[in-house]
């Protein structure tokens, strides 16, 4: 387990994807950020994020009470590590956008929003806001000043992945402008939810903006 950030800590990387999984903690609480495979192929073997993330939360002593993803992609949500994480942390609570309900299901007890969701870990506030760029399920999650951008390319309107068509991407930017704007909550931390990118002291709504901007990717 690797702290990044204030209340903020990285519990590994999975699958050849090395996508993050995340305990954002404050007080004796905490949420999970991430929910991947143990690998690609459908065969429950590899490493386990959600024993991994059993052990760091006993090691931090906090209580999840909550289970999160930044997007529906099968590298970032795993039906079986979703089960096995509810196992694990039975009065935890899933939280996800709308969109997730394709895979979920029926499955009791889960939280789903629409545009925005506040919720508290050990009195902190921690945000969801949904903005499509690179899926159309992306979320992003704000908490203790630092915002998860999950797999979002900064500094350029494009995306490897294109079923998020440019007009809804340019409304996703203007949404996380005016949504620090209107509450004031003041994001100087991003990063990417496969630990790849990792920015302090940001201008937030200037990067945003910025990534309005149509740039080639590489």
């Amino acid at each position: 387990m690797d702290r990044w950030f204030d209340g903020v800590y990285l519990v590994g990387r999975y699958t050849w994807l090395q996508t993050g999984v995340w305990l954002l903690a404050h007080n004796g609480e905490a949420a999970v950020l991430e929910q991947p495979p143990t690998n690609m192929t459908g065969t429950g073997f590899g490493p386990d994020p959600a024993a991994d993330v059993e052990r760091a939360a006993a090691q931090l002593g906090v209580r999840v009470r909550f289970l999160l993803c930044t997007h529906t992609h099968t590298d970032h949500f795993s039906t079986r590590t979703f089960d096995s994480l509810r196992q694990r942390f039975p009065t935890a609570e899933p939280v996800f956008q709308r969109g997730f309900h394709k895979l979920t299901g029926d499955s009791p007890g889960v939280r789903y929003f629409d545009h925005e969701c506040e919720l508290s870990v050990g009195g902190e506030p921690l945000h969801l806001v949904h903005a499509p760029k690179h899926s159309w399920t992306d979320t992003v999650v704000l908490f203790r000043g630092a915002a998860c951008t999950g797999d979002w390319e900064l500094n350029t309107l494009r995306t490897v992945n294109e079923s998020v068509p440019v007009p809804a991407r340019l409304q996703s930017c203007e949404r996380l402008i005016g949504f620090v704007r209107q509450t004031g909550y003041r994001v100087h931390r991003v990063y990417s939810v496969h630990a790849n990118d990792r920015r302090e002291c940001v201008d937030f709504p200037a990067l945003i903006a910025d990534t309005r901007t149509d740039r080639k990717l590489w």
